[in-house]
């Protein structure tokens, strides 16, 4: 299937040619999701209504807005008006508004590293919209038909949270919800610890280093927004690894999801036992013989921060498979597969359960850390990941053998014993190392 990027087709994802064709942005709505208080909510809406000092654009009947001027964006707010019938953001105001700088289709290459290093101010300014809503005034699902944010509200109120998943923003098309917080400081000031951004799909959706994350439909793709304390007890250099198990709890700790064929892989991306006797495609699956099953990636973690005032502001980019088949399989693909294998009946994971879970597991494991660290925490990760008596091969040791022991709860790194000389221990960094799982290789980084 052809992908191309059509800022003109705003209803139908399909066409006659069988070309899958999407806007190229559309607007972000934002709504208290968990956040408690009605002082509390108000005053961000306030806050981020008077950060707006710029008149916008009055033409267009029953839209008046105000433009946040921000690092890279000029962010046109709106309050929505339930008045405005079944559309929040008329396709006039909207298509005047969101007149895209440049046109990128989703396929552009992964490789192009000179447009993904380039700094914000090479970058044309582009204009958003940014439309502010309660649970009343929400929009339905021919307005966000990919994601229905009614539905996502419910499974977040039921799930046991607080702060993680305070405020929900979502799109249904963005260039990156990584970049469009990390870029614009001012929002990202505005916004309440907690606050979850989510697409459906990024025309530039960010991986770690100079990776490009494809996005493609059905997969669950956010941003979440954490400002945390300096603390000694809980480093924030482990919090990569908090957030890839919460995410895998959320999955595997409902009941009956226990065997699903999900791991972590060092430092945190989201594998799955893939059956490629079952599809045509073998490539990407880490088993060394075509039609035996081998791990495959479905999900991925990029962390942003900044640090100021003895705190960290974290940005959480996360992504993984929910629905979409490809390119590799997906949690539903193995939820089918597992209910014919033991005759079950376990239900697909829909995007806002998924991300209710993930954020309401993540506050929960958050909240231990805080008070006792990672440590006790370490049994359940190794449950979890890929690497228990791993043997790895070192390619800047001279190849040499190595057998994995587990993590630094403290330094976050991934501590191996010498097959040649087994009083030496190596500690690798994260960030700096890259993991080959197909060939077992443990590399160094290079820009």
């Amino acid at each position: 299937m052809k992908i191309d990027v059509d800022p003109d087709s705003m209803d139908d994802d399909v066409d006659s040619g069988n070309q899958l064709r999407i806007p190229v942005r559309t607007p972000t709505f934002i709504v208290p999701a968990r956040a408690a208080g009605v002082a509390a909510i108000a005053t961000t809406m306030y806050s981020l209504n008077s950060a707006a000092t710029v008149k916008g654009d009055d033409s267009v009947a029953g839209v008046s807005d105000a433009i946040l001027q921000d690092t890279i964006q000029d962010i046109h707010i709106i309050n929505a008006d339930t008045a405005n019938g079944e559309r929040r953001v008329p396709y006039e105001y909207q298509s005047t508004v969101l007149q895209p700088a440049e046109i990128l289709p989703l396929s552009a290459s992964a490789n192009n590293d000179s447009a993904n290093a380039r700094s914000s101010k090479d970058e044309p300014r582009e204009d958003a919209i940014l439309v502010i809503c309660t649970p009343e005034s929400l929009p339905n699902t021919k307005e966000t038909p990919r994601f229905d944010m009614n539905l996502a509200l419910k499974y977040m109120q039921e799930a046991k949270a607080h702060t993680i998943g305070s405020w929900l923003m979502y799109s249904e098309v963005t260039g990156s919800t990584q970049t469009f917080l990390e870029k614009n400081i001012r929002l990202q000031n505005l916004l309440p610890n907690g606050t979850v951004n989510v697409a459906a799909v990024q025309v530039s959706g960010r991986g770690r280093g100079r990776n490009v994350w494809i996005s493609p439909v059905g997969c669950l793709q956010f941003t979440m927004l954490l400002r945390h304390p300096n603390l000694k007890q809980a480093p924030v250099v482990m919090l990569q690894y908090l957030f890839s198990l919460a995410a895998m709890e959320a999955i595997k700790g409902q009941p009956g999801y226990e065997g699903l064929p999900l791991r972590l892989k060092w430092p945190n991306d989201v594998y799955a036992l893939y059956d490629s006797s079952s599809s045509s495609d073998t490539s990407g699956a880490s088993s060394d013989e075509a039609g035996e099953p081998g791990y495959v990636k479905i999900g991925g973690l990029l962390v942003g921060s900044s640090y100021r005032d003895n705190e960290f502001t974290l940005l959480f980019g996360f992504g993984i498979s929910v629905a979409n088949p490809l390119p590799t399989t997906s949690v539903n693909k193995l939820i089918r597969e597992h209910n014919l294998r033991n005759g079950t009946a376990l239900a697909p994971m829909t995007m806002e359960k998924t991300l209710a879970l993930v954020t309401s597991k993540f506050e929960e494991l958050y909240r231990q850390f805080l008070a006792h660290g990672f440590e006790p925490l370490l049994k359940l990760y190794y449950r979890n990941w890929l690497h228990t008596d791993q043997i790895v091969t070192l390619a800047d040791k001279g190849f040499e053998k190595a057998r994995v022991i587990g993590l630094c709860p403290n330094e976050g790194l991934l501590q191996v014993r010498s097959l040649l000389n087994p009083k030496v221990v190596y500690s690798l960094q994260p960030d700096g190392n890259s993991f080959d799982m197909m060939q077992g290789l443990i590399t160094t980084k290079t820009n």
